[in-house]
């Protein structure tokens, strides 16, 4: 089938909300609009009307059919599986149990123009969606930040920030329950501070996880105080220790990883952009080592290799550090975009960096970078990604990369197919302004995102 005739748009739905959507009426707003990537000359656009979060068996569901600029002469729908009840350019579908069904529509426009979509549901269970859904029950804001791991025992790790009270909380996945504890903010007498940017490391064998975070005092943007803080769970208690005694503010990006070469000892990577991207390892209980400082800024997240070598961007320039060592290579592209990228390496030696922020068609959003020795001889192929990108991020399994990507308050799960051309995958609604945290699970390769949906922290 020819991709310039067809549009193919795999929708998984449900298993990530306790909100499932109702039809709407006419003349409802779109709670999601899920643009067309094709060539042809009418792109289509598929409108999802007044339903929330993710989509569930049996919950009627609107759907509206539109095209920039054109009126319908015919419209047909029609589906695999569920019932449908059309009316023109809208229809309403009752979701089928559980399963991968697919919604087809052919329109014909007054202008005499034809074209078809076909949009593949992979419908999830009640049972699946009450499993998965909002980890944090609370009545507070949650998950405006949290970032996600596993443990080779495919158990779920989450760090998340508390909106509401500005507190820095912990989840642990068993496969089948959240629970949650909280690891720092205000309190009595604890040291507790507010805390702002949580990031995440699991030890692979033991699960043990290290958080990386900023603490202090004051609004967002406001000229607050906070500083570089670290926290590690020893004996089912929260140890929170300084890293760096110095005052900043929330434009300090960091990163934390764990040497595989070094006992899985924590590195955190941290910088504001003005002195230095900073390399600190925790060389005992709340001991920190003093900062390798190199010239520039901490743009991505930072991670190993097996052999000890750590890889980080500073702006354009792919920066690797093994002890004392610093090795440099050119990402031609990269200094033109300006927000954090994501990384990941693949078995066979190739970093993955992928930019968040893109601007609009950007050139290159994807680098494939084949790791050299020594990194100067490396070499980079560059992929576009998506047209428009809010946000996204990273992660590699089963030979392909994972991109879990926000469009305004549409999310989605990109991989590339066996021509190696993007496919989309519409995981539901998520908040708008906000960034999804993408990991693959070990034990089945099945790749799971947290992100907030109507003010809570949600896992897929």
């Amino acid at each position: 089938m020819q991709r310039n005739n067809i549009m193919k748009r795999m929708l998984v739905v449900g298993a990530v909300s306790l909100f499932t959507g109702c039809a709407g009426e006419t003349g409802d707003a779109p709670t999601q609009v899920i643009p067309s990537r094709t060539d042809n000359t009418l792109a289509l656009l598929i409108e999802r009307e007044g339903g929330q979060g993710g989509f569930v068996e049996g919950a009627a569901e609107r759907f509206k059919v539109s095209a920039s600029g054109e009126s319908f002469k015919s419209v047909s729908w029609s589906a695999t599986s569920g019932a449908l009840e059309p009316d023109a350019e809208r229809v309403t579908w009752k979701l089928p149990p559980k399963g991968v069904a697919t919604l087809s529509v052919s329109v014909e426009t007054e202008s005499g123009k034809k074209a078809q979509g076909e949009f593949h549901f992979n419908v999830e269970s009640t049972t699946d969606t009450l499993l998965n859904a909002v980890i944090d029950p609370s009545a507070d804001v949650t998950g405006g930040f949290c970032e996600l791991t596993f443990d080779t025992a495919g158990r779920g790790h989450i760090v998340y920030f508390n909106d509401t009270h500005r507190s820095l909380w912990y989840g642990l996945w068993n496969g089948t329950s959240w629970t949650t504890e909280q690891i720092d903010g205000s309190g009595f007498n604890n040291e507790g501070k507010f805390t702002y940017k949580p990031v995440i490391a699991v030890e692979p064998g033991t699960g043990t996880p290290h958080v990386a975070y900023l603490k202090g005092q004051g609004e967002h943007g406001r000229g607050e105080l906070m500083r570089v803080a670290y926290a590690t769970r020893v004996g089912g208690t929260w140890l929170r220790e300084p890293v760096d005694l110095a005052d900043r503010n929330d434009a300090v990006n960091l990163s934390i990883a764990l040497n595989p070469a070094q006992g899985h000892q924590p590195v955190i990577a941290y910088g504001d952009g003005t002195a230095g991207a900073r390399i600190t390892t925790r060389t005992g209980a709340s001991t920190w080592s003093t900062p390798l400082v190199i010239q520039g800024s901490l743009t991505s997240e930072a991670l190993f290799d097996a052999a000890g070598t750590l890889y980080f961007t500073n702006r354009s320039v792919l920066t690797a550090v093994k002890g004392t060592t610093v090795e440099t290579f050119s990402l031609t592209g990269l200094a033109s975009i300006t927000g954090w990228s994501s990384l990941a390496l693949t078995p066979n030696q190739h970093l993955l960096v992928l930019a968040n922020g893109t601007p609009t068609g950007a050139w290159g959003s994807l680098f494939d970078v084949t790791l050299g020795t020594p990194l100067s001889t490396s070499t980079a192929r560059t992929s576009q990604g998506d047209y428009n990108i809010g946000s996204n991020d990273l992660a590699y399994g089963a030979g392909l990369p994972h991109i879990a990507q926000r469009h305004g308050t549409t999310l989605e799960l990109i991989t590339p197919d066996a021509q190696g051309f993007w496919t989309y995958t519409q995981l539901g609604t998520i908040q708008d302004g906000t960034r999804p945290s993408i990991a693959i699970r070990p034990t089945d390769g099945t790749p799971h995102v947290c992100f907030q949906r109507n003010g809570k922290v949600t896992f897929l």
